[in-house]
């Protein structure tokens, strides 16, 4: 198959475009990835010339990101507050999964605007995330805008609807601002599609189970809805819901129980739904357990980095978790939830660790602690040997002030502190430097021996200070 390059050399020669591709398109589809501009360039020109073939390619691509890589395919977007709200959510949702969906979404965006015949093709589609692709092109031409929206007056899915009543709003506020003959169909259309929304917008808050809108359900079912966030004051608590129009839903704890249990039976786990009513609710101890009882029956269903730190929680908060809690050290005082869960789950280890949290919280990587070798005390040596023994992050330094003080203790840590990344090395340099003893150089030369770099490259400072002979 010819290069992208080659076949657009071809197309410049023969002055018109051959037969679409497919195999071609795919291929100039992935190659949007390529880390040069020249490939990236060649793709997009070969996939804008694809019409409705290359279309096909880039919605397939465009639809693996989810319904969130709708709003891609809006290119640069007017400063309306919803609009800026999707475009969030959808960079949000995004964020840690592969860029191609929204490039290809991107690019579908610019070939409808390019090609207007399949643009009011795709417009009536029976797949309502080629509705969604559609009606987003039509920011970057605010003259297509009116027709867009009257070709949603029929919309029979439920987020697009609500979805295209915010873009009318939106549209309508920066036509007025430039000024143009658009207003005013663009205000009929805001004014219809506003009313047709309607029957499809839940209340704005949810006190009883009975309450919960069936359509808020199915738009957390498919995420174009999202839980986070709570706020309580005095004993009312409540679970906030962000919808995809912008209105923030607030859900009392029971509702939020309900909710979740709606979601579980369709194999939809929302943590933030439980999880704040389990660890922070205080006026009704019998919810509160119910929240933690399903918090802690699905913490396998969490991601693996939210499940340790969300059991952490669930234990500190008085409920029985299946799952062992364990901790980072190295991560100090920012693990201080789950060190205290582990305590609470019996773990032996969690006291040793609860102490170096505690004696070391102040000590970690502060080359301040080397100054101790200065005081030349005995009460300096033994602080000194207490933090290189029970605090890693602070062994350097701690070191280097026992070197200075010239206590044997010293070579018990020295091959660690060797190795210990940071400013601390620099102190342990200079005490060295001024405190050298025999028995010092003998350990670093068989450090040396057994291949340790660091060891290396003190033996040869101190050889080339004259300290060491050679």
């Amino acid at each position: 198959m010819p290069s992208l390059t080659a076949l657009l050399a071809a197309l410049a020669l023969a002055g018109a475009p051959p037969a679409p591709d497919e195999a071609t398109m795919w291929k100039a589809a992935f190659a949007l990835e390529g880390s040069t501009p020249a490939p990236r360039a060649a793709a997009e020109s070969v996939l804008l010339q694809g019409g409705a073939t290359a279309y096909g390619v880039l919605s397939k691509l465009a639809r693996v990101g989810g319904r969130a890589q709708v709003m891609a395919a809006a290119g640069p977007l007017p400063t309306c507050v919803e609009m800026m709200h999707y475009r969030s959510m959808a960079m949000m949702r995004g964020s840690n999964g592969p860029r191609l969906p929204g490039m290809a979404a991107e690019l579908a965006g610019r070939l409808l605007m390019k090609d207007d015949a399949l643009r009011r093709r795709v417009q009536t589609s029976e797949d309502p995330f080629d509705r969604g692709l559609a009606l987003a092109a039509v920011t970057r031409s605010p003259e297509l805008q009116v027709q867009a929206l009257a070709a949603m007056r029929k919309e029979p899915e439920p987020w697009l609807r609500m979805w295209a009543g915010s873009l009318a709003n939106c549209f309508t506020r920066t036509a007025e601002k430039r000024g143009d003959g658009s207003v005013e169909a663009l205000r009929v259309e805001a004014k219809y599609l506003a009313e047709q929304a309607e029957d499809v917008r839940a209340p704005l808050r949810c006190v009883e189970p009975a309450e919960l809108e069936p359509t808020l359900v199915d738009e957390l079912a498919t995420e174009q809805s999202t839980a986070g966030g709570w706020s309580s004051s005095g004993e009312v608590m409540q679970v906030n819901v962000q919808r995809a129009n912008g209105d923030e839903v607030s859900l009392s704890p029971a509702c939020a129980l309900a909710a979740y249990d709606a979601l579980v039976t369709r194999g939809k786990h929302v943590d933030s739904l439980v999880q704040p009513v389990a660890t922070h609710l205080q006026s009704d101890w019998r919810l509160r357990q119910a929240a933690g009882q399903r918090a802690a029956r699905d913490l396998e269903h969490l991601p693996e980095f939210k499940r340790n730190r969300a059991a952490a929680e669930l234990v500190n908060a008085g409920h029985d978790v299946p799952l062992k809690v364990t901790w980072k050290e190295e991560r100090g005082y920012w693990s201080r939830e789950e060190v205290e869960a582990a305590m609470r789950q019996g773990n032996p280890d969690a006291k040793a660790a609860l102490d170096r949290l505690l004696f070391c919280r102040n000590s970690s990587g502060q080359n301040e602690m080397s100054l101790l070798g200065y005081l030349g005390t005995k009460k300096a040596a033994e602080t000194a040997y207490a933090i290189a023994q029970r605090c890693p992050d602070a062994q350097a330094a701690a070191t280097a002030a026992l070197v200075r003080l010239k206590d044997p203790r010293a070579a018990k840590f020295l091959p660690q502190a060797l190795e210990q990344w940071g400013s601390d090395q620099e102190a342990l340099r200079r005490a060295l430097l001024d405190a050298y003893t025999p028995k010092l150089g003998q350990q670093l030369l068989a450090l040396e021996a057994k291949g340790l770099q660091q060891a290396r490259e003190m033996v040869k400072l101190l050889k080339s200070a004259g300290v060491m002979k050679q």
